[in-house]
């Protein structure tokens, strides 16, 4: 692909990313993102031939930048506690964000129902990726003595991304950002009782 093509995708990919973020995928249509893009119809086609595979590469898209976010975040971080509460303050000051709708993953899901098996798929991918990426990243904690030695970290990091997904929903439903505070306590207290039995 030469310099000019890739220029022209990845112009049609960042239009979109922009759109479905803050207007959400179905209220998006091809024609607003080939003008806004200032791409001609026939080139979006040539490189986005239906709206599903648009979809499917914006949710690669966020996929990537979500595990660049979340490695950082733990590069960054000396346990858990640190992890968890760096990751609230980004949600947050996303929030702030007039153009933030949540998590593209969840909206983009519950937008489309079953009508798109392969954005469904994608998302699918990227939850488990990130519940993965949550769950080596609890055995090192773990190995340094900061989870539980007996804690399930694949049952942990589930609990821990349905809390992310849970204040998130909750934010969006009632407008108030403080539901976001709630992540590090939810956390802290899944923690805690991961050890008993």
């Amino acid at each position: 692909m030469s310099t000019k093509e890739k220029g022209v995708k990845d112009r049609i990919l960042e239009t979109a990313v922009r759109l479905f973020q803050t207007q959400g995928y179905g209220n998006t249509g091809i024609n607003q993102i080939i003008q806004e893009s200032q791409t001609a119809k026939a080139s979006f086609y040539d490189y986005y031939p239906s709206k599903d595979l648009l979809g499917k590469a914006y949710i690669e898209f966020y996929g990537k930048e979500q595990i660049i976010l979340l490695e950082k975040l733990r590069s960054r971080s000396q346990n858990a506690r640190d992890f968890i509460q760096a990751w609230t303050h980004i949600l947050k000051r996303q929030t702030r964000n007039s153009e933030f709708a949540g998590c593209p993953m969840a909206n983009t899901a519950a937008q489309i129902a079953s009508s798109s098996p392969s954005i469904s798929e994608e998302v699918k991918k990227l939850v488990l990726r990130t519940v993965e990426f949550l769950s080596i990243y609890l055995k090192e904690m773990q190995k340094k003595g900061q989870i539980p030695k007996n804690a399930d970290t694949q049952s942990l990091a589930r609990k821990i991304f349905a809390c992310y997904e849970g204040v998130l929903q909750i934010w969006k439903l009632t407008g108030k950002i403080s539901a976001l505070d709630d992540l590090p306590e939810m956390v802290d207290a899944i923690i805690k009782s991961s050890g008993k039995k």
